[in-house]
């Protein structure tokens, strides 16, 4: 895709703070009209570069108030492939996030789960089993101050 032009930029920025604006209304405050916004977004859509849209639920009133983060080491001498070995995790409805990364630790998941009962339970029927894990260390969030921020599009 061509590199986003500053239309492109507002209309991702608009939506990402309301994705359910119509049209009209984001047409009127990226100042374009109906249908190219509807012809920008369907680009947007095809190149990528928007890539879905989701519903936001709030966790507490799930039931999830413990937000905790897991940092994994394994041993990659013990186990084929340590990403396939994660991958098992990624279908955990517990796991919201996980991302490989550099430093001590080679993964980090973000879990969210009802209690500290819950997230023991996790941890030592789920992960602690897990063959190649060489460390466990686990943080639970105090509070959440900021999550889900929209991605800077704007230059």
């Amino acid at each position: 895709m061509e590199t986003l032009d500053r239309f492109d930029r507002r209309i991702l920025h608009a939506l990402q703070r309301n994705a359910r604006l119509t049209l009209a209304a984001l047409a009127e405050a990226v100042n374009l009209s109906p249908s190219q916004c509807s012809r920008r977004i369907a680009r947007l859509e095809e190149y990528g570069v928007i890539q879905g849209h989701a519903l936001r639920l709030d966790p507490e009133a799930l039931g999830l108030k413990v937000t905790a983060f897991i940092f994994l080491s394994v041993d990659k001498g013990r186990m084929a492939s340590p990403r396939d070995a994660v991958a098992e995790l990624l279908a955990r409805d517990e796991v919201i996030d996980c991302h490989a990364v550099t430093g001590s630790h080679d993964f980090i998941l973000k879990v969210r789960v009802a209690d500290l009962a819950e997230l023991s339970h996790f941890l030592s029927t789920t992960i602690s089993p897990m063959e190649g894990i060489r460390d466990i260390a686990t943080q639970v969030a105090m509070n959440t101050l900021k999550e889900n921020g929209p991605l800077k599009v704007m230059s």
